[in-house]
């Protein structure tokens, strides 16, 4: 008759216990994303120097106060551009990735079925004679570069009305374009871990557009893709960088070669 209210006590202190130690957590992960991320005293581009606008209160994720040609001071526009960075980001982020992987396996002997790896050359690469091949799959689409393109925009086109009609619910309201509600793994159900995952994914997003635009201009200049012009740089750093690449590429137009 004694020990059961004992264990019961017991049990009620332990439960008391493990509840304030969460309610510590959490409070202490609210804390630091708040102050971290978001608000008056969260990181700014230059520190104490940033002349930070009226405008910009550290609302959404990725301010840091810095906005030197005043795009964002209309409220309509700063909606449009914030929608804008977020979605070409995140193209940006699948770009980048679709850049590296082909390149990446045939370098390692791993797959056959990208040519040899250059990015901006795995999409002729994939047009066989008996076909489009697609990771090893054909889908049907022969190898018509029309039929493939139309058949993209549409896949596209259908996950993209279904994002901007906020389709999925939506983890900010009914019709949240920006983060419509797919969540499979489950990363999102913590408000404050939700918050900090935002800011961290404008940040990579805004690596990533910067990636492919090095990207982009390596294919131009050296017609190699971004490992290959990696390994040669890190090989021989003085002869191939982006002065000596550029100036080669001049050179040689002005030569006519």
């Amino acid at each position: 008759l004694i020990l059961l209210p004992t264990k019961q006590m017991a049990f009620a202190l332990k439960q008391a216990v493990a509840t304030k130690a969460a309610a510590t957590r959490a409070t202490r992960q609210v804390t630091r994303a708040a102050v971290e991320f978001y608000g008056p005293d969260r990181a700014k581009f230059l520190g104490p120097f940033t002349n930070e606008p009226d405008y910009l209160t550290g609302e959404f994720p990725g301010d840091y106060g810095w906005d030197w040609a005043g795009l964002c001071a209309d409220e309509e526009r700063f909606a449009f551009l914030r929608q804008a960075e977020i979605m070409n980001g995140r193209w940006a982020l699948l770009g980048a990735l679709g850049c590296l992987v082909p390149e990446l396996l045939v370098r390692n002997d791993t797959a056959k079925i990208f040519g040899d790896g250059v990015w901006f050359k795995t999409n002729a690469a994939a047009l066989t004679p008996e076909g489009a091949n697609i990771l090893g799959f054909g889908f049907g689409l022969g190898n018509s570069l029309p039929t493939l393109f139309v058949s993209t925009i549409l896949v596209i086109g259908a996950v993209e009305v279904w994002r901007y009609n906020g389709s999925g619910g939506g983890f900010e309201g009914p019709y949240d374009t920006l983060y419509p509600g797919w969540d499979p793994l489950g990363v999102t159900e913590d408000p404050d871990t939700f918050a900090e995952l935002k800011v961290k994914e404008v940040k990579n997003a805004r690596l990533a557009m910067v990636s492919f635009l090095g990207f982009l201009v390596q294919g131009l200049v050296t017609g190699k893709g971004p490992l290959q012009n990696l390994a040669d740089h890190l090989a021989d750093p003085a002869a191939n960088n982006a002065v000596t690449n550029i100036a080669g590429v001049n050179s040689a137009r002005i030569l006519g070669a």
